[in-house]
């Protein structure tokens, strides 16, 4: 397959999959951490960057799992995880 078929169709599935996850899944991953991290996380901020991050961490994978780019989709995956749990913590320490 042609390498910018690839990237147009990773592309195409990546944004398409983060946005119907964000639509669909953001009051769901806000009920569910609500209900087990309620003293911890506290702003609508926060619960929305959970949903994006994890909606954007699926959506790459998707979208490089369909050009058939699993060791892409994997190590995309695990570094939009890592980022995800690094960068949140980092955000509110650095609001107080």
């Amino acid at each position: 397959m042609d390498n910018n078929l690839v990237i147009f169709i990773m592309g195409y599935v990546d944004n398409f999959l983060l946005i119907v996850g964000i639509y669909y899944t953001l009051a769901s991953v806000e009920t569910w951490l609500d209900k087990y991290f309620s003293k911890s996380l506290q702003t609508p901020v926060v619960l929305a960057s959970i949903s994006g991050g994890l909606g954007n961490t699926f959506s790459d994978g998707v979208g490089f799992l369909v050009t058939g780019q699993v060791q892409w989709a994997i190590f995309v995956m695990l570094g939009c995880l890592v980022g995800m749990l690094m960068v949140i913590p980092f955000m509110e320490w650095l609001k107080r």
